[in-house]
């Protein structure tokens, strides 16, 4: 039998569904400010629609708010899906979880709003941007902690804005990104409330105070820029070997593998930088247990006489009451090797990705295993990973903050890195997991926020993501890359002259790391934490 749909039908389901649409219409334009799009400028209104949706139907606002963080998660994480999909998944609803705190109570100060009330308005963009705020950091830390596509990362173009990193982070670049969304929408839903009233409508006071933070922010980043240019620097010069190798594990890799770091390396090292840097686990095996690779590095500098750093695994052997099964631990290493061939310094990763280099409970669940590339756990290691070049008279002294893989995601990590007195940081990490997606650029955005929180120079080398550098600025000042294509995943090297400050500084973020999460949840008190019923209906109708 043939069914056919009235338009009553049709026009109720429509009725019941443009919430949601709007929802995803959110989260996707969210997306596209960040790459692989970076149009930047859809992060200061992306989030309208939903706030919308939010006002007309906040009895349905944890069904929206999951929709719309989906529609932004499932793309902005889709990169790992080479790895595994049921993970990216799992990630993006994880993530859009996070969207329905803040939900909640948006929809509650979104229909008890009143265009009469500007102060009512103010109270609530405030309170409301701070709220958002305060979710992005405890995603940072909760768990192991995911701090990935803060709303401030889109802003990573956005030299002057971006330095606000350097007091509050990337969550002080959020907090003016979604104040800016709330300042607009409410100037759109107060605009919609008075269509049919005549005279000259004028700009809703609630727009103003974002424009003020905007105004601010890039006249004290402008000031900000030019102290970092005018400031005293001297110069390291620093090879970086960018292997392009396929990720494997296989035993008949490894002669291919070593024949290419060789190569590279030693053009590297004819230019006679004073550093050389291999990738995270660059060598196919164990440095200390191979005689291959250890023949390897030896060999280049023996004949180069230049420090190398490199990452690779390290393995610590343990007795145990049979002989015949000792107790093997694996870790993540980062090596740096002297100019005569000694083993100077080693740093052992201290926050290891969960899936990617350790897997829960994969020793009661044995099946888990499958679900990560990593045939066993890796441990993670305690001490924070500073080491010393060496130096003498035409060179000085330099403490390099080792970071390894997604370890540049971590503001704690570099803090405590600059405690330790650190010069340059140095990002071992290697993209290769999720290359040719966006994933690697999205990596490096978000390790430009590193320098700008420390004032520290950071330098990379990747297997086949980004290797570049970037100063105390936010600036990438350089990068490998075909010079005739500008493409970057390439095999190749490139020698950076890195300038770090002779005067490094202790930026207001360094020395107050808690203070913006403190006020944003003081400023989250300015939100109704009670629901209130009475502006529902208006709300409804007026967007309905």
């Amino acid at each position: 039998m043939k069914t056919t749909t009235s338009p009553d039908g049709l026009t109720d389901r429509l009725q019941r569904q443009w919430p949601a649409v709007l929802s995803v219409w959110s989260g996707l334009a969210l997306f596209a400010a960040f790459e692989p799009f970076r149009v930047a400028n859809l992060a200061f209104v992306a989030l309208i629609p939903w706030m919308a949706a939010l006002r007309a139907r906040p009895e349905q606002c944890k069904r929206l708010s999951f929709i719309a963080g989906l529609a932004f998660w499932v793309p902005a994480v889709w990169f790992i899906s080479p790895v595994t999909k049921a993970g990216a998944l799992s990630l993006a609803m994880y993530c859009a979880l996070w969207w329905v705190p803040s939900g909640v109570l948006w929809a509650r100060a979104l229909v008890t709003w009143r265009r009469e009330k500007p102060l009512m308005g103010i109270r609530f963009l405030l309170g409301g941007s701070a709220w958002w705020c305060l979710m992005e950091w405890a995603r940072g830390w909760a768990i192991t902690g995911f701090p990935w596509n803060g709303l401030g990362v889109s802003q990573v173009d956005n030299l002057p804005l971006i330095q606000l990193a350097s007091l509050g982070g990337v969550e002080a670049v959020s907090f003016v990104v979604v104040a800016m969304n709330w300042g607009i929408g409410l100037s759109v839903f107060s605009f919609m409330q008075t269509l049919r009233e005549r005279g000259a409508r004028r700009m809703h006071p609630e727009l103003y105070v974002p424009i003020l933070m905007l105004a601010v922010a890039f006249s004290w980043g402008m000031r900000q820029i030019r102290a970092e240019r005018n400031a005293p620097m001297y110069r390291l010069r620093v090879g970086v070997v960018q292997p392009n190798v396929e990720v494997k594990w296989e035993a008949e890799s490894a002669v291919e593998i070593r024949r290419i770091l060789w190569e590279i390396s030693d053009l590297a090292l004819s230019q006679r930088p004073d550093l050389l840097l291999w990738p995270e686990t660059a060598l196919p095996d164990e440095l200390r247990f191979s005689r291959d690779s250890a023949n390897l590095v030896q060999s280049l500098v023996d004949e180069h006489g230049i420090p190398i750093l490199l990452g690779s695994l390290d393995v610590k052997i343990t007795e145990t009451d049979d002989p015949k099964a000792p107790e093997v631990t694996y870790f993540n290493a980062a090596m740096l090797i002297r100019g005569d061939g000694v083993l100077e310094d080693i740093y052992l990763k201290r926050h290891l990705v969960m899936f990617g280099e350790y897997m829960p409970f994969a020793r009661h669940f044995p099946f888990l295993r499958s679900l990560t590339p990593m045939p066993e756990d890796v441990t993670p290691g305690t001490e924070v990973g500073t080491m010393d070049l060496p130096h003498d008279e035409d060179r000085p002294a330099v403490r390099v903050g080792l970071l390894i893989c997604f370890e540049d995601l971590m503001p704690y990590l570099s803090r405590d890195l600059v405690d330790a007195g650190t010069d340059l940081f140095v990002n071992l990490t290697n993209d290769g997991w999720f290359d040719p997606w966006w994933g690697s650029r999205a990596h490096l955005d978000h390790a430009v926020f590193r320098s700008i929180e420390q004032r520290r120079p950071t330098v990379r080398s990747t297997n086949t993501g980004v290797s570049a550098w970037i100063d105390t600025q936010g600036v990438v000042r350089d990068r490998v890359e075909d010079p005739q294509t500008g493409k970057y995943r390439v095999r190749g090297f490139s020698t950076f002259e890195i300038e770090i400050p002779r005067e490094p500084v202790f930026t207001f973020y360094q020395r107050n790391p808690a203070l913006f999460p403190i006020l944003f949840g003081l400023m989250s008190l300015l939100l109704p934490w009670r629901p209130d019923r009475r502006g529902r209906r208006e709300a409804s109708l007026e967007c309905a």
